[in-house]
């Protein structure tokens, strides 16, 4: 054989065997890899479930000292009549400005200054809930809002109460802290981050289920379950007997007009149902790890659209400023349920609607393009004076109510506050200008900080100059403030 022969065979060899080996030593890195991820599948799966024990033993170690002090005495405390809705000495007809005025640029007195509201993170549960694989739709559904909200709740997870006994609602608490009843908690708390809810709506919708779950016959049964799942989920709420019913109790971080309360340690519980008109309550009043006080603040719920007709709203000083806008019936009614409170800034701080924004919001835009900050806010203050409707809130509902802005475009008529509470909005989200509102004794306006010198009528807040600029005074301009208001000390209240 020839030697280059030898030469080629041999290569040829080499070749072969280089690649035997290259697939044997990738075969044994893939043995090896797969090893190792099984291997570490294996030591995870290990930890998550030594957590989820850990946690599950760290809550059920609450809850079984929850029980045993449920089972004490409940102290009795004596209800007070729900604070009523202030009247409002709004006018009738909202005054005209005189066009023949001149201008000024007068200090307003002012003498509380509210700071803006730092955000407040939604209770968290004392220890994770791990969610239970779910290959199926839960069992049971109800309408939230025309919103089909669905839960892993089963005939078999009913509760029995024999009465309103300490030992028979301790008993309860007990089995209601079962690791079966895991699934609940977590469908309802993911209910709660896929609708955007806020403390108030959680509560209702906490209380819907229940309800429906337990039906007219278990009322007592369904006050206890909505108590465990707030609890559970992390809010700071109590429970109370009266008469053999149990009544729910829930803390607020603003006053809460009509609902009747109890005070226990300085703070006010109020009490959800309103048909409990007794004064004398047994109330267990025990605290849960990390509970958290409710907040009525809230954004926008994402709550299935059910469009209103549509409605034009026109400026009579700018009439190319006309939108056509429809609103939402389902928002409106969860609106409708929302307790009255003298926190202002809540209504503001909400927003508008998307559904509202996206018919709204480019109209508005249109007609304040190319403009200074202080012409848009001249436009848009007299789109708010006169595209709407104006009636007291005692000849449109009987009784003083401050509208959400989405409500501003739903009802027939607004008042001062509705119209502040909107141009706020529209400023601060349009304009993106600081915007407060100014509380006077029967009156709120808005005032703007411009970031440009602008005469009129202002506020000194700190180095900050706030310009008055007031929705309900017909035909004002930014800077021009009701002469009645011009010596009324103001609370400012920044958003």
């Amino acid at each position: 054989m020839k030697k280059s022969n030898v030469i080629i065979i041999t290569l040829l060899f080499s070749i072969a065997s280089a690649g035997a080996y290259a697939q044997s030593s990738a075969r044994t890195q893939q043995s090896e890899l797969e090893e190792f991820k099984k291997k570490s599948q294996q030591e995870f799966a290990g930890y998550k479930a030594d957590r989820e024990k850990e946690f599950k033993d760290f809550r059920d170690k609450y809850n079984a000292e929850f029980a045993a002090f449920m089972r004490q005495r409940w102290e009795a405390f004596r209800s007070s009549t729900g604070v009523p809705l202030p009247p409002s000495p709004d006018p009738v007809t909202p005054p005209v400005v005189d066009p023949q005025k001149k201008p000024t640029s007068d200090p307003i007195p002012f003498d509380e200054v509210v700071p803006a509201p730092q955000p407040v993170a939604p209770p968290q549960p004392v220890a994770p809930i791990p969610p239970a694989p779910q290959p199926v739709k839960p069992a049971f559904a109800v309408l939230f809002y025309n919103t089909e909200c669905r839960v892993s709740l089963t005939p078999d997870l009913k509760i029995t109460l024999r009465d309103a006994s300490e030992e028979s609602v301790a008993g309860a608490w007990s089995t209601l802290s079962e690791s079966k009843y895991n699934s609940v908690i977590s469908d309802c708390l993911e209910l709660r981050k896929q609708l955007r809810l806020c403390d108030w709506g959680y509560i209702l919708l906490v209380k819907e289920l229940s309800e429906k779950f337990y039906g007219a016959t278990a009322p007592n049964e369904a006050v206890l379950f909505q108590m465990f799942i707030l609890t559970q989920s992390g809010y700071k709420v109590r429970i109370a007997k009266a008469d053999g019913r149990l009544a729910l109790l829930i803390p607020s971080d603003h006053a809460i007009y009509e609902y009747s309360y109890i005070d226990i340690d300085g703070l006010k519980y109020y009490v959800v149902d309103k048909s409990l008109k007794g004064s004398a309550f047994n109330i267990f009043n025990h605290e849960f790890p990390k509970e958290q006080l409710i907040s009525l603040r809230t954004e926008q719920p994402n709550l299935n659209v059910a469009a209103t007709a549509p409605k034009i709203y026109s400026s009579k000083r700018y009439p190319d400023v006309s939108v056509t806008v429809a609103t939402n019936k389902n928002l409106m009614g969860f609106y409708s349920s929302y307790p009255q409170s003298s926190g202002w800034d809540l209504y503001a701080n909400a927003s508008l609607s998307e559904t509202l924004k996206k018919d709204l919001y480019p109209a508005l835009k249109r007609s304040i393009a190319g403009k200074s900050k202080t012409e848009a806010a001249n436009i848009l203050i007299n789109f708010v004076q006169t595209a709407f409707e104006y009636q007291t809130d005692d000849e449109q509902f009987g009784y003083e109510r401050a509208l959400f802005a989405d409500e501003t475009f739903f009802y027939p008529a607004s008042d001062c506050e509705d119209r502040s509470i909107l141009y706020a909005i529209l400023v601060k989200e349009l304009l993106g200008l600081e915007v407060a509102l100014l509380h006077y004794p029967g009156h709120l306006a808005t005032a703007v900080c411009f970031n440009e010198d602008v005469e009129g009528d202002y506020l000194k807040v700190g180095d900050k100059k706030f310009v008055v600029c007031d929705p309900t005074y017909i035909g004002a301009s930014i800077g021009c403030a009701m002469e009645r208001f011009k010596t009324a000390k103001a609370t400012v209240i920044k958003l």
